[in-house]
């Protein structure tokens, strides 16, 4: 009997009516906790680390006492934004809360099972986190844990403050109202009336958190008294809403400011908030009108979207947008009367002119190897992966593998540390005091960029998307690829602030490769190849014995075709961008043509770079047969080739369901290997017995701890990505390089 009324009277108290209220009414509330809950747990985003978001936040740069203590005090915000659009909703079923003192506090006490839940994962997972995978100290840690607790208990304890003062004011403003206090009962006390409704029953609840209390009977109580005691504290409540927004709007102006950018977690967080205190007001004030008018919002936004009213899609840095009338026509007919045989053959005897400049570099009569490198994408796993190789290799080789190096070429995160590399060799080359092999480049390829990012999406991008920048006449969109490229410059020293006409001259001179940057053209699937050189005949299959006079133009040449749009102003950090532009994390950049186009990943395409690789080498078969001893193709790719992912011996419900739907995508990268190593094997035979072909995988040593596939790294992910140099198999790899270099 006892222990049936305990039940009863857990049931029935506060905190439980509460959460299972939570559940009944407005989830979509409930909705932002189970976003974060995921997100720490390595559930929602994690293969952009959204994890890393959380438990290791980075401020200037570092994780710090000073980052978690902004994280803290943007949980505390987001906590106690939750806690006020929740009272607004809700107290109306719980009016015996207006017959207590400070009826915000008694509210968030009993609300607190959801948040004091997640901030106590949180700190666990942070725990394990910075232990296991940033590798830091235990003292490090609890210093760590020390400043997200003190930012989070301020803003708990500025905000009970704030309410308390709004207590004070209520009884002031009743008791100017009432008079003395006989008016006052006379007021409010008028037995008989009707129930609400909308009540729901409550036994007891927490009054302090060591205090059980038993709830009172309100049915005496004037109905519209309680709900004025109420409405005043919503007002009161709404103005801390409010203030989210506006820290939002000033975050958004000072993001360029270094110390103004705060952790992309507290941004997130604060983000959270206010959409949270939005989604509560908005269905606070329209009651069952929310629906409807939500639909007309959606309707008038997606008619101003169509009609340029609202217009903040990303573009190409240093690219001409103004002149519409200039703009190349984007189709088929336009596409194969561009890049026309005439073309292709100019462009190829420029080539020509180039790899006689590169035989040039030894001494007359050697046929020396020609090196073409390929980089595969990957976030910064691949950016670094191809840094520690491509110093191993300098290493090795003193330098001559670059020297031999015609091109290079590739995806996403490779091609992010195939384009710095090749930038510090070419300084080197200048005499600036470069040392190749220095560490300190690979720890800047492996910085964090994803910070910056998420920070912009939610600052820049919801708050303000009209904020732009200008460069020349041309204005720009500053939103998260602005973060992206600006975020990339400083990790880098800016020594990729340069365009593509920079490198032009050293191309056309052979003192660095040739490097192409490859982006996939969201319309047809078509390649978008970016060079400072002209090289049309990459756009389409030279056919030995021609069978069509039009042709199968499957690529197009940024460079020329888009040479009235100032081309060769193109930022490098937006030609990298283009070629990493990862679904939902960066933006896809839009074109300059007609109509507007839009690209994205090259890894859609071609994630290792191959078909421009295999193409470039099918074009210029003869001349390297004749000036060459081999071709040497090396492959820098950041994950197992030939791998195969454990298959489950059994299937549920949402294997059955879902895996027709996702097999493609899971399977991308495989797919493309298996096609592109039958095309490897076609090219072999154009070069008998002088085509080498090495491949440098980044293989975890732990099958299970492979670092993710994100524009962040841990600091274990780090050691394990330059510990897989010497795997067996990379060992081998270069061994045979350096047999063939001999």
């Amino acid at each position: 009997m006892k222990l049936k009324l305990l039940l009863v009277k857990t049931y029935y108290s506060f905190p439980i009516q509460l959460l299972l209220l939570h559940f009944r009414k407005y989830q979509v509330l409930l909705i932002f906790w189970a976003i974060l809950f995921s997100t720490i747990n390595g559930g929602f985003a994690k293969v952009f680390g959204g994890d890393a978001l959380f438990l290791a936040p980075e401020y200037l740069g570092n994780v710090s006492f000073y980052s978690t203590t902004i994280l803290g005090l943007a949980t505390g915000f987001f906590t106690m934004s939750w806690n006020i659009t929740t009272f607004i909703l809700h107290t109306g079923r719980f009016k015996f809360l207006a017959t207590t003192s400070q009826p915000f506090f008694k509210y968030c006490l009993n609300n607190s099972l959801i948040p004091l839940t997640f901030l106590l994962c949180l700190l666990i997972r942070g725990w394990e986190y910075q232990r296991y995978e940033q590798l830091s100290t235990v003292p490090e840690i609890l210093l760590l844990a020390e400043g997200f607790i003190c930012g989070f208990l301020f803003v708990i304890f500025f905000s009970f403050f704030y309410f308390f003062n709004a207590d004070k004011n209520i009884s002031r403003r009743l008791e100017r109202r009432f008079g003395n206090p006989r008016n006052f009962l006379r007021t409010i006390m008028k037995p008989g009336q009707e129930h609400d409704e909308n009540a729901l029953p409550v036994h007891n609840y927490f009054s302090s958190p060591f205090r059980v209390r038993r709830a009172r009977n309100v049915d005496h109580y004037n109905k519209h008294y309680l709900d004025n005691i109420l409405k005043q504290h919503h007002f009161a409540a709404m103005i801390t809403v409010g203030l989210a927004l506006v820290f939002l709007v000033i975050l958004s102006f000072l993001i360029d400011y270094d110390v103004c950018r705060i952790p992309a977690g507290a941004s997130v967080m604060v983000f959270f908030a206010f959409l949270i205190g939005v989604a509560g007001a908005y269905a606070y004030l329209l009651q069952t009108w929310a629906i409807p008018c939500l639909l007309v919002m959606l309707f008038l936004l997606n008619w101003m979207t169509v009609n340029d009213w609202i217009d903040n899609r990303n573009k190409a840095y240093g690219l001409e947008y103004r002149e519409k009338k200039q703009r190349p026509d984007y189709n088929v007919a336009n596409l194969q009367k561009f890049f026309s045989a005439e073309r292709v053959a100019q462009d190829k005897a420029q080539t020509l002119k180039i790899l006689e400049q590169w035989k040039a570099k030894f001494p007359a009569g050697q046929k020396p190897k020609l090196v073409v490198m390929n980089f595969s994408g990957g976030g910064s796993r691949a950016a670094t992966w191809s840094m520690n190789v491509l110093q191993r290799l300098d290493t090795l080789t003193h330098g001559a593998v670059m020297r031999h190096t015609m091109l290079m070429t590739g995806a996403s995160g490779g091609m992010l540390g195939a384009s710095y590399y090749r930038e510090l060799c070419y300084r080197k080359l200048q005499g600036m005091p470069v040392n190749i092999q220095d560490s300190v480049y690979t720890d800047r390829v492996a910085r964090d960029l994803l910070n910056s990012v998420f920070t912009a999406l939610a600052v820049n991008d919801f708050i303000t998307p009209f904020r732009s920048f200008q460069i020349g006449n041309n204005h720009y969109a500053k939103d998260r690829g602005y973060a992206f490229e600006r975020q990339l410059n400083l990790n880098t020293d800016h020594v990729l602030e340069k365009t593509l006409k920079d490198y032009q001259l050293p191309e056309q001179q052979a003192r660095i490769p040739m490097l192409v940057w490859n982006a996939t053209i969201n319309a047809d699937g078509r390649r978008l190849i970016i060079s400072p050189q002209p090289v049309s005949y990459l756009c389409s299959p030279q056919y030995q014995y021609p069978t069509r006079s039009l042709p199968d133009v499957d690529g197009v040449d940024f460079g020329q075709y888009f040479s009235a749009q100032r081309a060769m102003d193109l930022r490098i950090t937006s030609a990298i961008r283009m070629c990493a532009t990862f679904p939902y994390v960066l933006p896809n950049v839009f074109l300059p043509s007609d109509p507007i186009v839009d690209v994205m990943d090259a890894g859609i395409r071609d994630n290792f770079g191959q078909e421009t690789t295999l193409r470039f080498l099918h074009n210029f078969r003869d001349w390297i047969n004749e000036n060459t001893s081999g071709v040497v193709y090396i492959q820098v790719r950041d994950t197992r080739k030939n791998d195969i992912k454990p298959i489950a011996k059994n299937k549920d419900l949402s294997d059955l369901i879902f895996e027709p739907l996702f097999t493609m995508q899971q399977h991308w990268s495989a797919m493309q290997d298996f096609e592109q190593d039958n095309q490897v094997n076609y090219m072999e035979g154009y070069f008998p017995h002088k085509f080498h072909r090495i491949i440098f995988q980044y293989v975890p040593l732990k099958e299970d701890k492979a670092a993710a596939l994100s524009w962040h790294l841990t600091s274990r992910e780090k050691i394990d990505i330059a510990g897989a140099l010497d795997n067996t198999a990379n060992q081998a790899s270069f061994e045979y390089l350096l047999k063939l270099m001999q």
